[in-house]
């Protein structure tokens, strides 16, 4: 028997706030699904063009959500590869297809409400395209077995993500389509989470928040907001580099930082140096949210965040301070996927390891929620790489009381399909009628 923790102890949700999104998409309790196209048909640790080019089919994901009553769809318009999945003049379009906007026409008649997820300062193409805008690093180190020395930009193989070559199409070939994609390969699945990709490993950056990087995500910003019909919009990665503590010192950042704090203040390692990250983050999304709501005051925003200590990982190596955003954009999404860490299905340490991480997300948000303030919160986990009573056990635990969203539709098993349809008519009351 799975034992939902009763959150409204913690949380202090404005009830105006959520009666407005409520009305806004349309729903009594928000049940959503997210997708992304271009990492393929099985999980997220691809990066598939050939899939969201011809074997993306979108009336049959929309059907799907319906028969199972999902009433939000979350669809990842632009990921950490840098891919913009609609009709762009401005960004970098590997697909040929307007995805976004196929799944708008296909929302017309049902209901289901569309939003979008963003990713902000990952962004492996514009890193390759302009490495003067990647975030620099302030001090030398090592990390997974990598060397970097201060001065050097944060493009470094990404963490998980791999490239499978479509067939008939050579290395030198495809590397023309994925410029930021290396020869070297991982030819064995590992078992912790960090090490599960195989194929091709591809670069990755994170880019300068104090770049004209901004001024690239504003314009794309403006283009989705004026051409589609959404209901939300969504910053993923509004923040730093996790795996790091001294991004970025770039030379617009150390001059930004000393004239704000003098000459003499302490880069990298200073009260001062993390306050000027966390205020730069947090004037990125007063001007995504000036941006969108200049454009359409109706649009719900919105920015994902990551549990963990606030000092040492949310203060110290991304740069989020959640009271501050939280004023600025109107929902929060936390990114509760303890489950990503270990499931009982690659054995009992590893069932012993998710079950941890589950404990200390739900502890880690009893003792945070405050900082959030009176804005609500929609949290998102995960329905991919666990099984079904542990996506469960997952969607009961972490409803703050807004609702619940999952990640993602590609990977998730029939059966847990069947749980996730059973949960929407058993606990949440859902149905096809389930409109306001």
């Amino acid at each position: 028997m799975i034992k939902a923790v009763d959150w409204s102890k913690y949380f202090s949700m404005d009830l105006k706030k959520i009666e407005n999104i409520q009305t806004n998409f349309g729903v009594k309790k928000v049940y959503a699904m997210g997708l992304m196209p271009v990492r393929g048909p099985k999980g997220f640790r691809k990066l598939d063009y050939k899939f969201a080019q011809n074997g993306l089919n979108v009336n049959e994901v929309m059907d799907k959500l319906e028969e199972c009553h999902i009433n939000v769809f979350g669809l990842v318009i632009k990921d950490t590869d840098g891919a913009c999945t609609w009709d762009t003049n401005i960004g970098w379009n590997p697909t040929d297809r307007d995805i976004l906007g196929e799944f708008c026409d296909a929302g017309k008649d049902r209901n289901i409400a569309l939003m979008v997820s963003f990713t902000s300062m990952n962004d492996a193409y514009q890193g390759y395209l302009h490495p003067e805008r990647v975030s620099v690093h302030g001090k030398s180190g090592k990390k997974h077995g990598i060397e970097y020395k201060k001065g050097e930009i944060s493009t470094h193989n990404e963490g998980e993500l791999r490239v499978d070559l479509p067939e008939g199409i050579s290395f030198e070939e495809y590397q023309k389509k994925i410029p930021f994609l290396t020869n070297k390969i991982d030819e064995k699945l590992g078992a912790s989470r960090a090490t599960r990709g195989q194929g091709y490993i591809p670069l990755t950056s994170f880019m300068c928040p104090n770049s004209e990087h901004i001024d690239y995500l504003l314009e794309l910003t403006k283009e989705i907001v004026k051409n589609y019909h959404i209901k939300a919009f969504f910053a993923d990665y509004i923040r730093y580099d996790g795996a790091f503590i001294d991004l970025c010192a770039c030379d617009r950042c150390v001059k930004l930082f000393h004239d704000k704090y003098g000459e003499k203040a302490k880069l990298i390692n200073s009260n001062e140096w993390y306050d000027f990250k966390a205020d730069t983050i947090a004037e990125y999304a007063q001007k995504l949210q000036d941006t969108i709501k200049s454009i359409n005051q109706d649009c719900i925003t919105g920015w994902f965040c990551l549990p963990g200590p606030k000092k040492l990982f949310s203060r110290k190596r991304l740069g989020q301070n959640w009271q501050k955003i939280s004023t600025i954009l109107d929902v929060v999404s936390s990114m509760e996927y303890p489950y990503l860490m270990g499931t009982r299905d690659d054995g009992w340490f590893w069932g012993k390891v998710g079950d941890f991480f589950y404990w200390y997300f739900i502890r880690n948000m009893k003792k945070r929620a405050h900082e959030f303030g009176n804005t609500p919160v929609l949290s998102i986990t995960n329905s991919v790489e666990c099984n079904t009573e542990e996506m469960l056990k997952q969607m009961k635990g972490f409803d703050f009381g807004l609702g619940i969203a999952l990640f993602k539709y590609y990977g998730t098993s029939e059966s847990q399909w069947s749980a996730i349809k059973k949960y929407a008519e058993d606990e949440l009351g859902l149905n096809k009628d389930n409109t306001i």
